[in-house]
């Protein structure tokens, strides 16, 4: 980590950032777009992020600490009240929180909630592309509302702008080349969990976890062993598919998204396996690394 004089350490910002918002108002794809990296998993289905991540940005002058957060949602659920529970606990922490809020939706309740948080907080609409932006109740809570396309270069870097402009001054607290802490054993479960959404429909992806039992490296190829946690056995039979189909296509797809994240060749073996009701078990979740 290099020092920094007193001159540019009183120029330089760094802070904490909180993505917030409901299910599926594009946290995760602007993580990956601010970061010019697919760190975060995103799928078109809500509530794919499960748990934390940072992401971390370095650019001149500024190095801005990104926490993707779970959406902020009315679910009862133990898993469901966990994960607001989470999301709500980042951006307490946080030196700026950012509330998502997709255009074309209908301003509801976890929007309240999560403008209720202590400022500063940006408004941010998403998914410009799509649909004007929706009326939003008592502007002045905000220290600034912006609009961006995750899809479009110039209004994702306003936004880095403004984000820095509103950071406290301070070191960098990662190396410049620092991307995540996230475990890589985490980061291909993660990729492997977003080929389980993409490919099953219903209830199948929120009932799955993925565990990685085994990690082997050599300079060439990674073996990886990796565990489809269900919670009943008669999901099993549905991820496995008739003669293996099913479980063919996932482990074909998933080899293609692990290579470029790890650098070599991937060998992939998976195994369903139940795990019985482990969403209604918050200290199981958080043992796989989603609370």
């Amino acid at each position: 980590m290099k020092k920094h004089s007193r001159t540019a350490q009183s120029a330089h910002r760094c802070g904490v950032v909180a993505l917030l918002g409901r299910p599926n108002a594009g946290k995760s794809s602007l993580l990956n777009a601010a970061l010019g990296e697919k760190l975060a998993i995103t799928a078109a289905r809500a509530q794919t992020t499960r748990g934390r991540i940072l992401g971390v940005l370095s650019r001149p002058g500024s190095q801005i600490l990104f926490h993707d957060t779970p959406g902020v949602h009315r679910g009862q659920a133990k898993f469901n009240l966990a994960m607001n529970e989470r999301a709500l606990l980042s951006a307490e922490d946080a030196d700026l929180r950012v509330l998502l809020f997709e255009c074309g939706a209908t301003w509801d309740v976890p929007e309240e909630r999560l403008a209720e948080l202590k400022s500063p907080i940006l408004l941010l609409h998403t998914k410009r592309d799509l649909a004007q932006p929706s009326p939003v109740p008592a502007l002045d809570r905000f220290v600034a509302v912006l609009e961006v396309s995750e899809r479009d270069p110039n209004s994702v870097a306003a936004f880095l702008d403004k984000v820095v402009a509103l950071l406290p001054e301070g070191p960098a607290l990662y190396p410049e080349d620092f991307l995540t802490d996230a475990p890589m054993r985490f980061l291909a479960a993660e990729q492997i969990r977003e080929v389980v959404f993409e490919q099953f429909r219903d209830e199948i992806p929120y009932s799955v976890a993925v565990e990685v039992e085994g990690w082997d490296e050599s300079s060439k190829e990674v073996r990886i062993r990796a565990n489809l946690l269900v919670e009943r056995e008669s999901q099993k039979g549905i991820v496995v598919g008739a003669g293996g189909a099913m479980l063919k296509s996932l482990g074909i797809e998933s080899r293609k998204r692990l290579a470029p994240l790890v650098g070599k060749t991937v060998h992939l073996n998976l195994w369903v396996k139940t795990d019985h009701n482990w969403t209604k078990k918050p200290a199981r979740a958080r043992a796989l690394g989603y609370l």
